[in-house]
């Protein structure tokens, strides 16, 4: 448009019609977030929530953390002599405290995390959730083609520092379940069609898919565990959850046969879980050295730092991220590792408890997601130590050591505690779920 068009009146009209319509839009914007903030800032300094807090939860979390950093001491430190008694002090001042020092930071600032989230109104995350999947989109795109490939050729991490990583992947999984719990708390009923369910899966099949190509497919099917658990516990029609199963069923023939063609490292660890003696000397030696740890603690453990330790000699690589469970049962035993699932039990228990009290839908399912995403993670870790399931790589929450996967735990956490604060001094403003918990729990 040249300038004299420009200077037509009716023009004039319509350019000053469009300017005012984009400082209208910019104003309501500008006020939504100022809303919002001020109701963050009041809701964060109103105190009587605090007296809802949910310590038992909180206690059960804090003590795995510390017991987590104790078996990471264990690990990560060297053997002693035969004959040899330190105490614990000595014990500090000889071995290296590198690693359990640092999961002693990463504790602080996940607690810190954890009690800042549970301020933080659900409600809001809930209205901001298409920009927490999106934000989630384009960080996993992000790693994928800004970062080096490394170990298992894999892009799933940023790197920073000297030697320090982030994994977009692991606090993505918050994200999905803010963006998934407002998915299902918006809905007037359960998913009753093929074409709904197909529509929810293309929801999450997008993160989905990049995570796979990473390849990172241990964090894939938490994801996947998170969108069944929700699908089940949403009251869908159970002919569709019967046939996707049948669905997957048949599609594990495939899937296998492309696997061995493509000479994936992925196969060896199957055929490792099919054959617990299969290729000990490489592919089947962390499993099979984690099975001789676990069960040489005994009932009651070598204790830290025992002559002999499989932790202390090194047998078990990432033993203090992704097996620490077999440096537990070395420790202290079975009675040891016995306690620690209790303990898991009790946490997983009382979030079902908590969600089946919460308030409204959106809380039910924020707290049923954060549960299935802990639960997947316990039952997967110990079961790959065990020789249960394949090695996948995911840590144990609260006792693997690892930066992502403690404050992505603590996050959830303190998501749990969010909705049941506000739950239990009467804060839910939205309808309980469609489906009833009870009769699906």
């Amino acid at each position: 448009m040249d300038l004299l068009s420009r200077l037509k009146p009716e023009n004039l009209r319509r350019n000053s019609a469009d300017a005012r319509r984009r400082r209208t839009r910019r104003g309501v914007m500008k006020g939504q977030f100022a809303s919002v903030y001020a109701r963050v800032r009041a809701l964060s300094q109103d105190r009587t929530l605090l007296r809802y807090f949910d310590w038992p939860l909180v206690a059960m979390a804090l003590t795995l953390s510390l017991w987590g950093v104790v078996s990471i001491f264990a690990a990560t430190g060297s053997p002693v002599d035969e004959g040899t008694s330190l105490s614990f002090l000595q014990m500090l001042s000889t071995q290296s405290t590198r690693y359990p020092g640092l999961q002693l930071m990463w504790i602080a600032l996940g607690m810190s995390a954890m009690v800042m989230v549970s301020l933080v109104d659900y409600h809001i995350m809930g209205r901001f959730k298409d920009l927490l999947y999106w934000g989630n989109i384009a960080l996993l795109i992000l790693v994928k083609v800004t970062t080096v490939a490394g170990r298992g050729a894999a892009n799933m991490f940023f790197q920073w520092g000297s030697g320090r990583t982030f994994q977009p992947a692991e606090v993505g999984k918050i994200a999905i379940i803010i963006a998934l719990a407002r998915v299902f708390a918006d809905r007037e009923k359960p998913v009753d069609t093929v074409m709904e369910l197909f529509r929810l899966a293309c929801y999450v099949g997008l993160p989905l898919a990049l995570i796979v190509i990473q390849p990172d497919v241990g964090t894939a099917l938490v994801y996947v565990f998170i969108f069944a658990t929700l699908i089940f516990v949403s009251g869908t029609n159970r002919k569709l959850i019967i046939g996707v199963i049948c669905l997957f069923i048949v599609m594990i023939v495939p899937l296998w046969y492309f696997m061995t063609y493509s000479d994936s490292f992925r196969v060896a660890r199957i055929q490792v879980w099919l054959d617990p003696n299969y290729d000990i000397n490489d592919s089947g030696m962390q499993t099979y050295n984690a099975r001789l740890a676990l069960g040489s603690g005994g009932l009651w453990g070598k204790g830290l730092f025992a002559v002999g330790n499989f932790a202390a000699l090194n047998y078990i690589p990432d033993d203090h991220t992704d097996f620490i469970f077999a440096i537990v049962c070395e420790t202290f035993g079975f009675a040891g590792g016995a306690l620690m699932i209790g303990l898991f039990f009790a946490m997983v228990t009382r979030m079902i408890v908590l969600a089946r009290r919460a308030m409204d839908a959106l809380g039910y399912y924020v707290i049923m997601g954060v549960m299935a995403m802990m639960l997947f993670h316990i039952f997967e870790n110990i079961s790959m130590v065990i020789g249960l399931m394949p090695v996948t790589g995911i840590p144990l929450p609260f006792v693997s050591y690892g930066g992502s996967s403690y404050l992505t735990n603590s996050v959830g956490l303190g998501l749990v505690l969010n909705v049941t604060m506000r739950s239990r001094a009467g804060q839910g403003t939205e309808p309980r779920p469609v489906a009833n918990p009870k009769k699906l729990i």
